[in-house]
């Protein structure tokens, strides 16, 4: 893997240059690969001519605006015909987060998801939500995990019959930590301009909202109280994680909640692929290598 060269002082910051075990780079690739094939077997394939083609509300012209000249959105859909690019595409797009799932040609295989990613991302932007930004950035970090021979032997941690106890770069990991804080606390900064989350009602309008509630008749029967309390939980939770997830005694606490407010949202709220995808930052922090040591 790359290992670059930090300035002073993040060059003698030990959390940012000491190895950690491979098998944590290892859980995120495979992590990564199982909720994108997720994303793409639920909320693509099913949906794939209406939201991805010519025939629906996609096509190599459908958004002229968003390909200005000036702007560098981009997409490999707007080089292929429409008549059989999208399908060839997906196939192309299957076909990498399966190699990129078991450890094969990991950089190729996580550069072909990314690019796919990006290109059905750029040619209907209108279906596309916070999730997706966080898949395109799991994607480039597997690419990173991906680069060069010095994690080959961690990345197959997880697929070779003997794992080696191999160690790897950390600053992957450290990277989606520090996006992870900023995903949170931005959010909450973002939540504070508007009143409903300030009063303490936006969790009663969410689950009163047939549009965002999945179980509406379940989540509107909580009691009155509970709304007010889900709503400034939230927004007390969101601005100090980078804080407590950075203090060693409150790091559980804080992760533990964030795991279960991203498993009630996947089942309860329309969010998409978010809750999935965010799942996938909570994965470094699992101990894996010492599920491998007492297992050998």
């Amino acid at each position: 893997m790359i290992s670059p060269r930090f300035p002073w002082p993040f060059s003698r910051w030990k959390w940012l240059t000491e190895p950690v075990p491979a098998e944590r780079l290892a859980a995120v690739r495979i992590a990564t690969a199982v909720a994108l094939l997720l994303d793409l077997c639920v909320g693509g394939l099913p949906y794939f001519n209406l939201l991805f083609t010519a025939d629906g509300l996609a096509g190599r012209d459908a958004y002229p605006l968003r390909f200005r000249e000036g702007t560098l959105y981009w997409s490999l859909l707007r080089w292929l015909p429409d008549a059989w690019g999208p399908h060839a595409l997906m196939a192309l797009w299957l076909v990498a987060a399966v190699a990129m799932l078991f450890g094969y040609r990991v950089f190729l295989s996580a550069l072909v998801c990314w690019a796919c990613a990006v290109s059905f991302q750029s040619i209907n932007p209108s279906v596309c939500n916070g999730g997706d930004q966080l898949r395109n950035a799991l994607l480039f970090t597997v690419m990173c995990i991906g680069l060069g021979a010095p994690v080959g032997r961690g990345d197959r941690a997880f697929s070779s019959p003997r794992p080696t106890g191999a160690i790897a770069e950390a600053w992957p990991l450290r990277v989606l930590f520090v996006q992870m804080c900023c995903m949170y606390f931005f959010s909450a900064l973002y939540k504070l301009r508007w009143a409903e989350w300030r009063d303490g009602s936006a969790m009663f309008a969410v689950n009163h909202n047939r549009t965002w509630s999945m179980c509406p008749d379940l989540t509107a029967a909580l009691p009155g109280w509970s709304h007010p309390v889900a709503t400034w939980l939230t927004l007390a939770w969101e601005l100090s994680f980078p804080l407590l997830a950075c203090l060693r005694r409150t790091r559980p606490f804080v992760l533990g909640l964030g795991v279960f407010f991203h498993v009630v949202t996947l089942f309860t709220l329309e969010v998409g692929s978010f809750a999935t995808y965010s799942l996938v930052y909570y994965i470094p922090f699992v101990p894996w290598e010492r599920w491998r040591k007492s297992v050998e």
